[in-house]
């Protein structure tokens, strides 16, 4: 099987260097034009070749970053996310140049001093050059489920510089980017104990810092090309490491090949990736060590496409290769299904696919900053989903989107938290420490998620989104899904006030959540669980205004107020955000 795996990599290395390759970027085509222009400003990604990003702009390879404003992090809901679908764009509005760049400051409640800096040079239609920093970071105090005020600063640094040129019929681009977060373990489920600084169970204050490094390099066909081929396919590096002494490394290519055969196209999308991880968890070992993993995708599939239908049918090969010697292999099905019996009012869309999960130790580092440190987290195995629903528009200024899917899946992961009684107290009952860094376990589930979305968009001057979600896990060994909502709900409004004032407000909605805790037993001369316990986490409500004041074409003010209830909602078990947040800055475009 290894020499498999050998033989495969360096034929897809060869495949990769020799026909080139490009970056997959975010498809900015997507965006609900009225809600960017009104709303505090909030670019995506265009890639190198993308003329038309918006209707009337003949603005050539432009880049604009993603950002947050949120110092917070908030659950990631579990599942598999099969070719999302967004609710069909309509009545498209004028947008303006951005010009080469912004220099945007501000500052806030909770010592939030804020800065980011983008630069897009040349205004060319064969190359473009950027470079796009970022800072954010809060140095205030938190107070917790049982009022204990705590330290909780937390810092974001981004940093990207990105390159595109267009070389014949093709597309040559690099990115460089660099991220690091930093924060420390400051929450708890509890009132604080008198002596938790000396817990040696506990991470409790302990700094943590999560660093990420990527290079990518590629090139691509042109995206108007009329070449019967088109692909995307390049390598990549990444680098990450964290303060308590874990770091992962990687280095893969990718690529993904359609060819038009008249009747039929066929696709061929695949990924070579080694992964390498120091100082975790490793099953079976009593210390931490080194996990080594390769992973190789195949995706073949063929599209068939009608006046008003499309169907594109495959299978998805996943191979994995632990030089600790566990090898995985596992075909899944990859079918993806719209038709469209009303044009632009109704379509209805389906697929049946799979996955096999990498769940990478920067990706839980991310999705969980408060994760144990030494957390080697099992892959997931999606062995099928099943997806349908229907999208459209009901008028000129209303479009919805409704979607079911159900998941079957294998080691789906969940955050707990350990207790270990304290059987040096006199206390009765014996008092529980609390260990604040995450442990992880494991069940087999099935997970059933209906999604509607809707949205009203009325010229420049209003615009309305609306989204929900509602979820059902059915688990083999677990009573419930830990720190998982049954549902979630979000709506946003931009809305026009006058020629220069915008104003927008954001409403985040998460239901009642129960986290799980294992409860150990220090004294015997093992360490199995004795017992669980359960919290309730609170209904999570997140409120946002701001506005901003267009002052000149090239100078504009803006403001923000976060959490306006003030409330004390938890992102996980113990850890409170920050209550009521107020900021304001300039923005100077150039």
């Amino acid at each position: 099987m290894k020499q498999l795996y050998r033989s495969l990599s360096a034929l897809l290395l060869f495949g990769a260097l020799s026909i080139g390759a490009a970056v997959g970027q975010k498809d900015s085509t997507k965006l609900n034009q009225s809600v960017e222009v009104m709303k505090a400003y909030h670019p995506s990604i265009s890639n190198a070749n993308k003329v038309n990003l918006m209707p009337v702009i003949e603005d050539t390879a432009r880049f604009s970053p993603d950002f947050s404003y949120s110092i917070d992090s908030y659950p990631v809901r579990k599942g598999f996310s099969a070719s999302p679908i967004s609710a069909a764009d309509i009545n498209k509005s004028s947008y303006k140049t951005l010009g080469a760049g912004f220099l945007k400051l501000g500052a806030g409640t909770y010592n939030s001093p804020y800065g980011e800096l983008f630069i897009n040079l040349p205004e060319s239609k064969t190359a473009v050059f950027g470079l796009y920093l970022r800072h954010l970071s809060s140095d205030g105090k938190i107070k917790l489920r049982e009022d204990d005020l705590v330290d909780a600063p937390v810092s974001h640094n981004n940093g990207t510089i990105f390159g595109a040129v267009n070389v014949g019929s093709t597309v040559l681009t690099t990115d460089l980017s660099y991220d690091r977060d930093a924060m420390n373990y400051y929450g708890y489920p509890v009132e604080l104990p008198t002596n938790i600084n000396n817990l040696s169970t506990l991470n409790y204050g302990i700094k943590q810092a999560y660093q990420d490094g990527k290079i990518k390099i590629g090139l691509k066909s042109e995206e108007a090309s009329q070449n019967n081929l088109k692909f995307n396919s390049g390598f990549r590096l990444g680098y990450f490491d964290s303060k308590t002494g874990q770091k992962e490394n990687s280095a893969g290519v990718f690529g993904k090949f359609d060819y038009n055969f008249e009747q039929v196209n066929g696709i061929l999308d695949f990924s070579y990736d080694h992964f390498t991880t120091d100082s975790v968890n490793i099953e079976n070992l009593s210390l931490p060590g080194t996990k080594n993993e390769n992973w190789l995708r195949l995706a073949p599939s063929v599209r068939l496409v009608g006046d008003n239908w499309s169907l594109r049918g495959g299978i998805n090969f996943v191979a994995v290769s632990d030089k600790g010697g566990e090898n995985v292999s596992k075909l899944y099905p990859d079918f993806e299904f719209n038709f469209k019996p009303v044009e632009g009012i109704l379509t209805l869309f389906a697929g049946f696919k799979g996955d096999l999960k990498n769940n990478t130790y920067g990706d839980i580092a991310h999705e969980n900053y408060w994760a144990d440190p030494r957390h080697n987290v099992r892959n997931t195995d999606y062995t099928y989903v099943i997806s349908g629903g229907l999208k459209g528009k009901i008028s000129r200024e209303i479009s919805y989107n409704m979607g079911l899917k159900f998941s079957k899946v294998k080691d789906l992961y969940f955050y707990v938290m350990n207790g270990y009684y304290d059987w040096s107290s006199s206390t009765i009952p014996t008092p529980v420490n609390y260990n604040n860094a995450f442990d992880l376990t494991y069940d087999n589930a099935s997970v059933t998620n209906f999604s509607a979305e809707f949205s009203y968009v009325s010229g420049k001057d209003l615009s309305v989104v609306l989204k929900g979600n509602y979820y059902n896990y059915q688990l083999d060994r677990l009573k419930y899904a830990p720190q998982m909502p049954d549902f979630d709900l979000t709506a946003t409004a931009g809305f026009r006030i006058t020629d220069q004032l915008t104003g927008f407000t954001d409403l985040a909605f998460t239901g009642q959540r129960k986290a799980l805790v294992n409860m150990f037993d220090l004294s015997g001369s093992s360490m199995p669980a004795t017992a669980t316990g359960d919290f309730l986490i609170d209904p999570s409500v997140r409120l946002n205004i701001g506005a901003t004041y267009e002052m000149t074409d090239k100078i504009n003010l803006f403001g923000r107020v976060d959490n306006v209830l003030n409330r004390r909602n938890e992102q996980w078990l113990g850890y409170a955000s920050q209550g009521l947040r107020i900021m304001a800055g300039i923005n100077l475009s150039f």
